[in-house]
């Protein structure tokens, strides 16, 4: 795994600043500007056989279409699996709090202790919330990019394959791109909040580039590969027998 080229990358193209612009202003699209940027990631990682990044695709408002419904199918399924992540753990948190947190004022003793318990319960639900989500919302993600299907992405036996042969790699590239994204907002955010508009879509970009080395890193242990479907091609299909 190559962490830093994961963000260096961006800048080998001739136009990275432009892209860089252009992408940041389609992010703050309500709703569909996130799934346009993930589009035009999704074509430049998994839509052409070059991967020399000086060659990756420039952002293209003409090919917005195209690029949004590329980016809807893994958000659409990171959607209803976080939200199904989501409620399947509020439900007993809210059970845990009402519980552990309820109590006699007469006690103060006890109500402190439960007040602690109760909130250990909550930070481990928390954890565990948070690599559920890392190490089921992701694989999905990335099955619906590379099939361009919401029903197909949810595999059960490729979750448990893919988790098994590249978990430790997935947390980290998880914890490295959070801790990117922290930076870069921080760092744009002192230029006058300027910057802030060109964070988006470098973060989308590392984020991007860390999924295709960890499908890589899965193949090369053994993982069965994805159909790519044609929909991630520019190119017109092939005629059979030509």
């Amino acid at each position: 795994m190559n962490y830093i080229a994961s963000i260096t990358d961006f800048f080998k193209s001739p136009k990275w600043m432009m892209n860089l612009l252009l992408a940041g202003l389609c992010a703050f699209i309500p709703v569909v500007g996130y799934m346009v940027v993930l589009g035009w990631l999704i074509t430049g990682f998994w839509g052409r056989q070059n991967d020399a990044p000086e060659s990756f695709p420039d952002f293209d408002f003409n090919n917005f279409g195209k690029w949004l419904e590329r980016g809807l199918w893994p958000i659409l399924v990171s959607l209803v699996a976080g939200i199904v992540v989501y409620f399947f753990f509020m439900i007993p948190m809210f059970v845990v709090i009402t519980v552990l947190g309820g109590g006699s004022h007469d006690h103060q003793h006890v109500n402190g202790l439960m007040s602690l318990i109760s909130a250990l319960v909550i930070l481990g639900m928390q954890l565990f919330m948070f690599l559920t989500m890392v190490f089921v919302v992701k694989p999905l993600m990335i099955k619906a990019t590379l099939a361009q299907d919401f029903v197909k992405a949810f595999d059960i036996a490729f979750i448990k394959s893919f988790v098994s042969l590249v978990w430790i790699e997935l947390l980290l590239s998880t914890l490295f791109v959070g801790a990117a994204s922290l930076i870069l907002m921080l760092a744009g955010s002192t230029a006058c909040c300027v910057g802030v508009i060109l964070v988006p879509g470098l973060v989308y970009y590392s984020m991007t580039h860390m999924d295709k080395q960890l499908y890589n890193l899965y193949l090369s242990r053994g993982g069965a590969p994805i159909e790519l479907s044609p929909k991630l091609s520019d190119m017109p299909p092939a005629i059979p027998g030509a």
